[in-house]
């Protein structure tokens, strides 16, 4: 009897089978992981991208924008994110009055975000540039959702990136929405 249970400690023949099955589920796990991070990556990084490049194109728009246009870039937007359910945009025209303040010349939410008009504009009162009295900017809002493929470390995750540009070729943007009163 202690010989054989010395020849069947001694027995490497299935080695190499027992350690794949312990093994390729932790190799399962760590792939599937790093997919789940660097995917939430790319949707975070594609955001902010996207974000940019929707507010250049409104900062250089010379003629009225439509509020279909609008829906329009917010589409744009979503389809640049690869995301078309949890993306929304706000797109915000800002004047500096003579007093100093900031006022919303017209604003424009897609989705169940609210328009920036009025008493909400205070709240953004320290991510606003300093500018000079009587120029306006835009402001341009994204916000997605991302929900990732596997449940892997990364929760569902809100992703919201702010930026500013200056209207490049007029001292304006033209809205054909609905203005701030």
């Amino acid at each position: 009897m202690n010989r054989l249970l010395t020849n069947f400690l001694r027995n490497e023949k299935a080695a190499v089978a027992f350690e794949s099955v312990i093994i390729f589920p932790i190799l399962v796990w760590a792939w599937v992981g790093t997919f789940s991070f660097f995917d939430a990556y790319r949707v975070y990084n594609t955001s902010i991208k996207a974000t940019y490049t929707i507010a250049d194109l409104i900062s250089r728009q010379e003629f009225e924008i439509p509020e279909s246009s609008m829906d329009g870039y917010a589409n744009m937007l979503a389809a640049m994110i690869r995301d078309h359910d949890g993306v929304q945009m706000r797109a915000t025209e800002v004047h500096r009055a003579n007093d100093g303040s900031f006022t919303t010349v017209w604003s424009h939410a897609t989705g169940t975000l609210a328009q920036l008009c009025g008493a909400s504009l205070d709240s953004y009162a320290d991510r606003l540039p300093e500018v000079a009295i009587g120029e306006r900017f835009v402001i341009l809002e994204s916000f997605v959702n991302y929900d990732p493929a596997f449940n892997m470390g990364v929760n569902d995750l809100d992703f919201e990136n702010f930026t500013v540009t200056r209207p490049r070729y007029a001292g304006r943007i033209p809205y054909g929405g609905d203005q701030c009163a």
